[in-house]
C-alpha cells in the first residue's frame, strides 16, 4: 500500500520499487443526511485517518472499484479489486487494522460502538478533482471483528443508461416491447458483485420516458434517475394503496426495491395485469430466479406475469494500447459459431520468453496496463424471455437443461453467445473469455506497486 507525498522510502528497497507519489483523497463527509463527529474520537482520528486516507488513495489510483478489510490471525488483510481481480494490497498489525476499520465506519456516519450487527452508509469523496462516492458496509464476523467494504465509485462514470454500459440493442428493443402494454414484470438478477443494482438502473432506462409514465419507489442509495418520477407511499398505507394510488395516476412503469419478500412478489405479480414492474431479484442467474419464483408464486402466476429476465457477466476489456490482432484460422470461427467473415480478432500480449533478457516485458510495452493487459471491463449479457416455447417448459417442470435448450432454441441472446460477441468487437479476448466462464477465477497475485497511467 502506498505511501503519501515525500514518503521515505524504506530500508533496503530497491529504485525499482519505490513508492509513487498519490495526491491523497479527500474526505467531504458522510452521504444519506448522516454526521461523522470526528472531534468526539480525537484519539481514533489521530491514529487512523492519514492510514486510511493512504489505502483509498492508493486504491483509487490503482483502479480499484472495491477495497476489502477483513481480520484475520491477529491482523487485518486489504484486498484490492481491480477489474474484478482481488489482489492482496496490505497486512495491518490487529489494532492498527482495527482502527482503521472503526476510522472508515466513523467517516461514513456508522455506529463505532456497534460491532455485532451489519451497517451500511457512505463517504462524499474528491480525489484528483474527480467527485467519488465510496459506499461502505460492514460485516460482523463468527470468528470476531468485522469485515469492511469500500465500493469505490467515479460519479464522472455514468452508468444509467443502455449505452452507457453497451446494452445490444436486440434486448433494449425486447425490454421497450415488454413495457409497453402497460403489464408485466422485468427482473434483473445476477451473483454478488456482478453489478446487478446497475444493470437494473440501466434497465429501467431502456424504456422511452417520454412515451411512459416511469416512477420510482426504490430506495436508490445515492444513484440518480433520468425523467422518473419519484413516488413516496403515504403514512399508513400499505404496498396494495400505493399501487392503486399509482394506477390512478396513470402510472406505466414501476422500479422497486428488490423483491426478497414472497408476499411482496406476490403483491406485484396480482398488479402485474395493469402495471409494469422492473425490479431486481435474488438469484445468480434467470433460470435459478424463476425456480425461485415458482416456489414463491406456483407456476400459473409465473407464466402469466413474467415477461424476462436480464442479467449480466463483466469480462476484463482488452487494453486498446497494446492489444495484439491476429488472423483466426477457419476452423477456429466455425467451432465457436462466429461468422466467417471474421478476419480478425485480438488478444493479451505475450508475455517475454524467459530466457530472453533483452526481450520488453509487459510493463514495459505498454505503462496503462502496469503487467496486466487489460483495463476495465465490459459487460455480457442474457436475456431469458418468456416466449410461448419456453412457458410450456415451464408449465411441464420448469427443468434447468429443457429452460437452457429453449433459450438457444428461440435465440435468445445468452451469456456465451454475447461474450463471443465482445471477441469480434475486439474488446476482449477468448482467453479472458475461458477466464471468466471457468470456475475458480485467476491465481492470486500481489496487486501492480506502480501506479497507472489516468484514463483518457
Amino acid at each position: 500500500m502506498s505511501g503519501g507525498k515525500n514518503q521515505p522510502q524504506g530500508k533496503g528497497q530497491q529504485p525499482e520499487e519505490a513508492v509513487v507519489d498519490i495526491e491523497q483523497v479527500l474526505f467531504q463527509g458522510p452521504m444519506f443526511g448522516r454526521e461523522a463527529n470526528l472531534k468526539a474520537n480525537a484519539k481514533l482520528v489521530q491514529a487512523a485517518l492519514v492510514p486510511v486516507k493512504q489505502m483509498v488513495s492508493d486504491a483509487i489510483s490503482r483502479r480499484s472499484h472495491t477495497i476489502l478489510l477483513e481480520p484475520r490471525d491477529n491482523r487485518v488483510g486489504i484486498r484490492f479489486v481491480i477489474d474484478g481481480v482481488a489482489y492482496p494490497a496490505a497486512a495491518i498489525p490487529g489494532q492498527r487494522g482495527l482502527a482503521m476499520i472503526q476510522m472508515i465506519k466513523l467517516l461514513a456516519g456508522l455506529d463505532i460502538n456497534e460491532r455485532k450487527i451489519p451497517q451500511e452508509g457512505g463517504i462524499k469523496a474528491e480525489h484528483e478533482k474527480l467527485p467519488y462516492q465510496l459506499m461502505v458496509d460492514s460485516l460482523p464476523l463468527k470468528t470476531g471483528g468485522e469485515r469492511v467494504r469500500i465500493k469505490i465509485q467515479n460519479m464522472k462514470v455514468s452508468l444509467i443508461k443502455p449505452s452507457d454500459v453497451g446494452l445490444p440493442a436486440a434486448i433494449k428493443d425486447k425490454i421497450r416491447e415488454y413495457t409497453s402494454h402497460r403489464s408485466g414484470v422485468v427482473l434483473v438478477c445476477g451473483p454478488p458483485e456482478s453489478g446487478t443494482t446497475s444493470l437494473s438502473v440501466v434497465t429501467l432506462h431502456a424504456i422511452d420516458p417520454y412515451l411512459y409514465s416511469v416512477y420510482n419507489m426504490a430506495n436508490l442509495k445515492g444513484k440518480e434517475l433520468i425523467n422518473v418520477t419519484d413516488f413516496t407511499p403515504e403514512p399508513g398505507h400499505d404496498l396494495e394503496l400505493s399501487l392503486d394510488r399509482l394506477e390512478r395516476r396513470e402510472a406505466d412503469v414501476l422500479f422497486l426495491d428488490p423483491l426478497t419478500d414472497p408476499h411482496v412478489a406476490e403483491t406485484i405479480f396480482n398488479y402485474s395485469d395493469r402495471l409494469a414492474f422492473v425490479a431486481e431479484f435474488p438469484a445468480n442467474n434467470p433460470i435459478e430466479a424463476v425456480q425461485k419464483l415458482i416456489q414463491w408464486l406456483g407456476k400459473d402466476n409465473v407464466i402469466k406475469g413474467l415477461r424476462g429476465i436480464v442479467t449480466q457477466k463483466l469480462i476484463r476489456r482488452l487494453c486498446e494500447d497494446c492489444k495484439q490482432a491476429f488472423r483466426p484460422n477457419p476452423q477456429l470461427l466455425k467451432r465457436l459459431n462466429l461468422p466467417p467473415e471474421t478476419t480478425v480478432l485480438y488478444r493479451a500480449p505475450t508475455p517475454p520468453p524467459p530466457d530472453d533478457p533483452k526481450a520488453q516485458t509487459i510493463e514495459e510495452l505498454c505503462a496503462k496496463c502496469v503487467g496486466s493487459p487489460y483495463h476495465g471491463r465490459v459487460a455480457a449479457f442474457e436475456l431469458l424471455e418468456m416466449t410461448e416455447g419456453m412457458k410450456e417448459v415451464i408449465a411441464n417442470g420448469a427443468d434447468p437443461s429443457e429452460m437452457r435448450k429453449q433459450m438457444i432454441t428461440d435465440n435468445m441472446v445468452t451469456l456465451q453467445k454475447d461474450a463471443l460477441r465482445l471477441v469480434v468487437e475486439g474488446k476482449t479476448s477468448l482467453e479472458e473469455i475461458q477466464r471468466a466462464f471457468a470456475t475458480g477465477g485467476p491465481p492470486k497475485k500481489a496487486a501492480p506497486k506502480q501506479r497507472p497511467r489516468p484514463p483518457q
